[in-house]
């Protein structure tokens, strides 16, 4: 008893010098961020298999009531959605079907064309869906479409081009999630958020997580999102948040640093609850956390490696001889991540407001707390986090507001802008007349644009106005004038679509959209690739 009793002192008090370390490091490296203008506030916790080492918060919910941020502090996870969608989506077709992550698309949504080519429409399964195999840009302007939802997204997949080789390719995409969202409905026969409510929230007491898509955000203890915007931070418009969550799976869930401490361990524990009972079965756990895909090159590799940098930290799954599993979320005003290292029986969960370009914040803590608990010695500290890649790497320079005139008069008459464009797959956009000046104003959604003609005709920029105010940068839109057709080019958009005013609108001849055939920016997604 008395050696038990020692042993637990010795573990109790290495432990806390642990964590005084971990949280100077967070208070101090969060400082400098909060002073450059680059978050307001962040949450974290770290645990093991069978306790939470760590819980911290950090800054504020709101920067103008000075609300301090605590563990029960709710932010939304962004992307780590994606994991509450694959566990849910594995946990209800074992349960309630006969189907498996190999059934066919086509067998639960019938239909003869669900994607662009018949290659895709006869033999997409519900593991391509998770795994972003179908080859098919992200899209993700659609989501502004007010009149986009779960249901009416699969209509719309049709009429999406592939640029990646089907089943050969990694071309992450949060649509598909969308649609992961609608098929957990239907077999399910309820809400997305209720069946997470119910097969996960519930039995792993989150008590506190809920969803952007439902919850009365103004009215909960929900830290404030914030993006950059040149040098500024701006706050988002909980609308503006509601709104995108819509498609849900992909990034609706809003949760805190007690709560994702549950979440982390039951990764760390199989797929089980704290008490030993399997929340999903031993296979599917296997299953959502086998890599199925291939994670090309991405620009987060050149921060993250050798020579340059004094360890490689990347995708290839394996860090100082450890696998571990990582999934990182970015959305309007948030960001996140979470990590977990099953033979180290550790993981990690960060999540804060603002802007954190290459994910360089987020892995920098992650890596500094992983040494400090395995028992490594860091390589970073409050400096080089606040610093980096500086100083073994240049930072990348910030990029310059615009400036362009506002008083340059448009190429033709206003009234020929003026109309409803359409395009199949992304809806309408709309041109009218601003009321409040002799300009034009586009709305696409939710997404309202003043318009400023530019030097080159026909052609406008769009500042952004309402509850899309200062969450974009400049937009570029460009008209095109044929007879009795004209096509409104959305030139900023990933995917650069084209909407069509007047002559055949919805000819299949027509292009939807174009595209540069420029890679996506790809999310970083480790070992979880079903996530």
């Amino acid at each position: 008893m008395f050696r038990f009793f020692l042993l637990y002192s010795v573990v109790a008090c290495l432990n806390g010098q642990l964590n005084v370390q971990i949280d100077k490091v967070l208070k101090e490296t969060f400082d400098c961020k909060f002073k450059s203008n680059k978050t307001v506030g962040l949450t974290l916790s770290v645990v093991r298999s069978d306790k939470v080492l760590f819980v911290g918060g950090y800054g504020f919910v709101n920067i103008k009531k000075k609300t301090p941020v605590t563990g029960d502090t709710l932010f939304q996870v962004a992307s780590l959605s994606k994991a509450f969608a694959s566990v849910l989506l594995t946990k209800l077709i074992e349960e309630k079907t006969n189907y498996t992550l190999d059934t066919k698309l086509k067998k639960i949504i019938p239909g003869k064309k669900i994607f662009y080519d018949s290659l895709r429409s006869d033999y997409v399964t519900l593991r391509d869906l998770l795994s972003h195999k179908l080859g098919i840009p992200k899209h993700n302007e659609m989501r502004f479409d007010t009149e986009l939802t779960r249901k009416n997204l699969v209509a719309r997949l049709k009429y999406l081009k592939p640029e990646g080789v089907f089943r050969s390719s990694y071309m992450y995409n949060s649509l598909m999630y969308g649609v992961v969202t609608h098929l957990a409905e239907i077999i399910g026969e309820d809400t997305w958020e209720n069946l997470v409510t119910m097969h996960i929230f519930e039995p792993l007491e989150m008590k506190t997580s809920t969803f952007a898509s439902t919850a009365d955000l103004e009215n909960i203890l929900l830290a404030k999102g914030y993006v950059e915007y040149y040098g500024e931070l701006h706050p988002v418009e909980y609308n503006f948040t509601r709104q995108y969550a819509e498609i849900c799976g992909s990034g609706c869930v809003l949760s805190t640093a007690n709560d994702m401490s549950k979440w982390t361990r039951f990764f760390l524990n199989g797929g089980r609850l704290q008490d030993g009972t399997r929340l999903i079965s031993e296979q599917a756990f296997i299953d959502i956390t086998t890599p199925v895909n291939t994670i090309p090159y991405t620009y987060t590799h050149k921060y993250f490696s050798k020579p340059d940098i004094p360890v490689t930290n990347i995708q290839s799954n394996y860090a100082l001889g450890y696998r571990m599993v990582v999934h990182t979320g970015s959305t309007w005003g948030y960001r996140a991540m979470i990590s977990w290292y099953p033979e180290a029986d550790i993981g990690i969960f960060v999540a804060f407001t603002g802007n954190d370009p290459n994910y360089l914040y987020r892995l920098s803590l992650h890596n500094y707390i992983f040494d400090v608990y395995t028992g490594h010695i860091p390589y970073l500290n409050t400096s080089t986090i606040c610093t980096y890649p500086e100083p073994w790497l240049k930072s990348e320079i910030p990029q310059v507001k615009p400036n362009y005139p506002k008083d340059k008069n448009t190429t033709r008459g206003q009234k020929e802008y003026i109309g409803t464009y359409k395009n199949k797959a992304y809806g309408k956009i709309k041109i009218d007349k601003h009321k409040e000046n002799n300009k034009l104003k586009l709305k696409y959604g939710y997404l309202t644009c003043v318009l400023y003609p530019s030097e080159t005709k026909d052609e406008f920029y769009g500042d952004t106005t309402g509850i899309s105010l200062k969450s974009f940068d400049f937009y570029k839109f460009k008209f095109k004038f044929n007879n009795d057709k004209v096509t409104l080019k959305a030139s900023s958009f990933q995917e650069q679509p084209s909407f069509i005013k007047k002559g055949k609108l919805y000819n299949d001849a027509y292009p939807l959209y174009t595209t540069s055939m420029s890679l996506p920016v790809v999310i970083l997604c480790v070992c979880l690739t079903l996530f």
